[in-house]
């Protein structure tokens, strides 16, 4: 297993051209092939002699071997693109990454959307962001956000406060956490959801590397919502990125005198869908406001429901999971058995009812 990581990593580290990587595994050929591979056999396969050069120097690297001991302590997994686990949407992508580090639960991404913004956002902004991404994950609408102040930020923890699964997108390796100030939201995202970077660990936010991550959180989303963004945002880029990869793009009107919907505002105008309401992004999902599953349940009980949507639970992991007390815990779970949504199961379990 470890021979294996360190082929992964080292095919990763190669610095040639993704596609290269990319046509080389769409062959069918097996890392620890490629690995074996000299100088003529890479040339072989397409590659100029400086790129099969690379290949065959980059095997006598030592840090390798450092990049697998930081891996290990702190359980990230490497997902090459031939992989069966590698997210399906980032295939049909321009440009695909080559392999991704995953830190958390890796989530399929049916009914996700990205809701990005600027960092320097309004108070406007983040409450839009916030209580669009917190009634939306009550849906069961996957959230995928690019963890920058701001809108990100906002857009992160409306969907963890709703108990709903949230997905961050790195600019950088997981040595460098950016911004620092953001550790502890990730902590919280990994217990349901998870953190993905493209970037190798030692990699830092160098202001390249946000237009490459922004193509993996539009990539993996169903559709994007801008919330705020000013004339030159980079959340723009996102939308055009999506635009690109045939998604469509919302956007969040906001006031005419302000720097910051400049951008969104373009975008309305250039024919993003005007949102003004829930409603005008569950449509899209196929989803009604009067969805029964929804009737009668209050902040607490909705919250706890997409907890268990995940999976079964003990009582203790959902006073984990939630931050409340057991006896509010052991409380809204009463009322939810009462209402025929939950069922007891063996050894102190707790699921939703599917009758």
């Amino acid at each position: 297993m470890e021979q294996e990581l360190y082929y992964k990593i080292w095919f990763i580290g190669v610095n040639v051209n993704e596609k290269i990587k990319i046509s080389i595994l769409d062959k069918g050929y097996d890392i620890c092939s490629i690995y074996h591979m000299d100088e003529f056999d890479l040339i072989n396969l397409g590659m100029n002699i400086y790129e099969a050069k690379k290949f065959v120097e980059l095997k006598k690297d030592d840090k390798i071997y450092k990049i697998i001991d930081f891996i290990k302590d702190n359980d990230i997994k490497l997902v090459l693109y031939n992989e069966l686990e590698y997210p399906n949407k980032l295939k049909y992508i321009h440009d695909p990454p080559v392999g991704l580090f995953i830190k958390g639960n890796l989530v399929d991404f049916e009914k996700s959307i990205a809701i990005v913004g600027s960092r320097k956002a309004s108070n406007y902004g983040l409450t839009v962001a916030y209580k669009f991404s917190k009634d939306l994950s009550n849906y069961g609408v996957k959230i995928i956000s690019g963890l920058a102040k701001g809108i990100d930020t906002a857009a992160h923890l409306g969907c963890l406060d709703a108990g709903g699964i949230t997905v961050g997108i790195l600019g950088s390796g997981f040595k460098h956490i950016y911004p620092s100030s953001n550790k502890e939201l990730i902590d919280r995202i990994i217990k349901e959801g998870c953190i993905i970077t493209e970037f190798l660990p030692d990699v830092k936010p160098f202001p390249q590397n946000f237009p490459r991550r922004n193509r993996i959180i539009s990539g993996l989303a169903d559709y994007v919502l801008v919330v705020e963004a000013t004339e030159r945002s980079g959340s723009l880029i996102t939308a055009r990125l999506a635009l690109e990869q045939g998604k469509d793009v919302f956007a969040i009107p906001g006031n005419i005198f302000s720097q910051t919907s400049v951008g969104t505002n373009n975008l309305i105008k250039d024919g993003a869908k005007l949102i003004s309401n829930i409603e005008d992004i569950l449509v899209e999902f196929g989803i009604s406001l009067k969805d029964k599953d929804f009737i009668g349940y209050n902040e607490l009980e909705l919250y706890i429901i997409n907890i268990l949507r995940v999976g079964a639970a003990t009582v203790e992991e959902i006073v984990e999971k939630s931050n409340m007390s057991t006896s509010e815990v052991l409380s809204v779970l009463g009322k939810l058995e009462c209402k025929g949504v939950i069922k007891r199961g063996f050894g102190n379990y707790v699921m939703l009812n599917d009758n």
